[in-house]
């Protein structure tokens, strides 16, 4: 049975996997001078805790709203399905931390919440179940363009699409607040 403290903890896990990869950063934020099994094993980490967070606090909003879903079969849209119309407030909340990204496209902005959040699922998917690095490093000669040295793509599935203009470090601090506050939004309401 999941308690409210299991996703604070994955959050709390996220929170140090990501202090620790800004650890192995230089003073521009640069990951591409890191060791790359110490990179990937963090990276890995921190989206296997953040998505933690949410199928734990899945777990919580069923025992606490008496869904009676096997916790064994609890995911995000089971819950969503079960929940009444005096839920809508959890379940919308829950359907942004949480979004389909199978045979979807990633959304036309991907820095708004929504493209975060459709990212976050990406990059757990392919950096945790699949090995992928979600880093572009980039390498200047002469002075450095207004790109940072290290982001993510936007897209690991397509990397044509290109690498974020943000720095790594600091979407995934982004990624982690998103979370967070939306996971204690959800945790409030019950």
């Amino acid at each position: 049975m999941s308690s409210p403290d299991a996703v604070n903890d994955r959050l709390s896990f996220a929170w140090r996997r990501l202090k620790e990869l800004e650890e192995l950063t230089r003073d521009d934020e640069d990951l591409g001078g890191a060791d790359p099994k110490e990179r990937q094993q963090l990276i890995q980490e921190f989206f296997f805790h953040l998505l933690g967070a949410i199928e734990f606090l899945a777990q919580v909003v069923n025992t606490s709203k008496s869904l009676g879903i096997d916790m064994e079969r609890v995911t995000i849209n089971r819950v969503c399905n079960m929940l009444n119309a005096q839920d809508i407030p959890i379940k919308t909340t829950l359907e942004k931390l949480h979004p389909p990204t199978y045979n979807q496209q990633l959304p036309p902005d991907p820095y708004s919440d929504a493209g975060c959040h459709y990212r976050i699922v990406v990059y757990r998917n392919r950096v945790c179940h699949h090995g992928n690095n979600p880093f572009c490093f980039r390498a200047y000669i002469g002075s450095p363009n207004e790109l940072p040295p290290t982001s993510l793509f936007l897209d690991p599935r397509y990397r044509n699409l290109g690498a974020s203009k943000e720095s790594a470090i600091s979407e995934l601090n982004r990624f982690y607040e998103l979370v967070k506050a939306k996971c204690l939004q959800v945790l409030k309401m019950l």
